[in-house]
Order: C-alpha cells, then structure tokens, then sequence
C-alpha cells in the first residue's frame, strides 16, 4: 500500500512538472493573432498588400499576425463578431453590423487618406448613357457591390431613394460584390450607372465613366479588434498603427493612403441612420 501512495506521488509530481513546463514554454511564445478582411480583391494581391503592415506591427509589438481572407463582407463580420478573428478591415456598415449585432468589437484606428477619398463615395454612369443626374437613373440598369457594403449599397440607395428612384424604377440592377466590379461593370456598358468610392472612381477615371454626383462625405473604414481581447494586446495594436510614419508599408496598402488616426462610434451615427433607413424601405 505504502508502494502505491509513493508511486501515485510521483506521478502526480511529474503530470505537475510536465503541465509546469509546457505553461512555461508557452508564455515565452510568441502571441499570434488572426487578422480578417473581405476578398476585395485576388487573395495573392491582398497578402501582397497587407504584409509590410503586418511585419511592421511584428517589429514594434512581436505580435505575430496571420491574415484570414473573408469570401464577403458578411462572412467578415460573423468572424470578428463571434471572435473567429483578432482584428478586422471593416467599412461603415460591415463595423455597425458587427458591433450592434455581437456587441463588445473595439475601434483600433480609422483609415486616412490624401484628400480622404476613402471617406468619400460618387454615383458614377457610363460616358455615352445620357444620364446628368441621380434622377435620370430611372429606367436605366444601376450596379450596386455588396449588400453588406455601405458605399456602393446602402448610400447609393439612399441617394437613389431621395431623387425618387426605387428599385423598382431601375430597369434592372445586381450586386457585384466589389467596387471594382462595379465600375468596370459600368466601363463595359453592362450596366448604366453604379455607386462607389471615391478613391475606387481615381483608380479607374481614365475609363469611359463619369462622376454624376458626389462626392459625399461617407463614416470611415476602420481596423477593430474583437471582445475580450487582452487590454495589453489591444494597446499594443492600437499604439502600433498610431504611430506608423513608414510610408513604404503605408504605399502598399494604397498609394494615396497616409496613416492611421483615432476614432470613435459616434463617427458612425450617419451609417446608422442610412442603413435603418434603407431597410426601412
């Protein structure tokens, strides 16, 4: 008996060590989080994108980060909002679907750029369509993106709405799921008119498009982080975009993007209202 006692003893001391060591190693580990954003493009050219941001905020926080590219905007926010994902690319609609629906998903930092144009959007039509104004949409074919987008969904049918044309006025319209489906949809002539950013709208102004409305000022793209997340990674995050000067890293996101700045919710009363309007339709 006395045997057993001894024996089960030293089992236990050594299952004690055994989890002992490995807590040990782990901590000395580094963290390594998961970074989500939508499929706006090939998945090659958005790592390619991404990646000098990613080793950035490595070098400053040794917080390794792994991207996980999201088929759409919806599957983007299920994954922040029930925690799939550390930290997301949201827009205005995407950030107030995630945030109201789970609760608890933190600003980090706001996208700027040059003449902020990200925060802008434009109601574009073909050169040769005939159309001058929102008004004269009615009748003609409209291309929207994402249903979940708020700059190439929600405000081109607020905008549409308020000129008086309903869906039902269209001849015919989609969802195309990007912006930059969207204005090449137009370029082809596939559809008369379509709603997109600003920053999109330069990217492809050489095409036969042109801007009949807009700009107008829309609630900014933002990076968040999902609840529960440490205080003291969150920090790190959010210190670590602040504080990006590296204009190389920022050039390969996009050209015109110059850096991070704080943001708040109230920035986002605007996309609140549209999208209830909307759905209110």
């Amino acid at each position: 008996m006395k045997r057993i006692i001894i024996a089960l003893i030293v089992i236990a001391l050594i299952i004690f060590c055994h989890f002992s060591l490995f807590a040990e190693t782990d901590d000395n580990l580094p963290v390594t989080l998961t970074f989500g954003l939508y499929a706006y493009d090939n998945p090659s050219k958005i790592y390619q994108d991404f990646s000098p941001l990613l080793q950035y905020i490595f070098k400053k926080t040794g917080l390794k980060i792994n991207l996980v590219i999201a088929p759409n905007y919806i599957s983007n926010i299920r994954n922040i909002g029930e925690g799939k994902v550390d930290i997301a690319f949201m827009g205005p609609s995407p950030y107030i679907r995630a945030n109201d629906k789970f609760g608890g998903v933190e600003l980090l930092a706001r996208f700027v750029m040059k003449d902020n144009r990200i925060d802008s959007m434009v109601i574009i039509a073909h050169k040769e369509s005939g159309i001058k104004t929102i008004s004269d949409i009615k009748g003609k074919s409209f291309a929207f993106g994402d249903h979940q987008s708020y700059g190439s969904h929600f405000y081109p049918r607020f905008l549409l709405s308020k000129a008086g044309v309903r869906l039902r006025d269209l001849k015919y319209y989609d969802y195309l799921n990007s912006h930059s489906r969207v204005v090449l949809a137009v370029s082809h002539r596939d559809f008369d008119a379509g709603g997109i950013r600003e920053d999109i709208y330069e990217k492809y102004k050489d095409r036969p498009i042109k801007v009949i409305a807009g700009p107008f000022h829309i609630p900014p793209h933002v990076i968040v982080c999902r609840k529960g997340l440490s205080d003291d990674i969150r920090r790190k995050l959010k210190n670590a975009l602040l504080n990006l000067r590296d204009r190389s890293v920022l050039a390969s996101i996009d050209p015109e993007f110059i850096g991070f700045s704080n943001v708040k919710d109230e920035d986002f009363l605007q996309a609140r209202e549209v999208v209830n309007f909307v759905e209110g339709r």
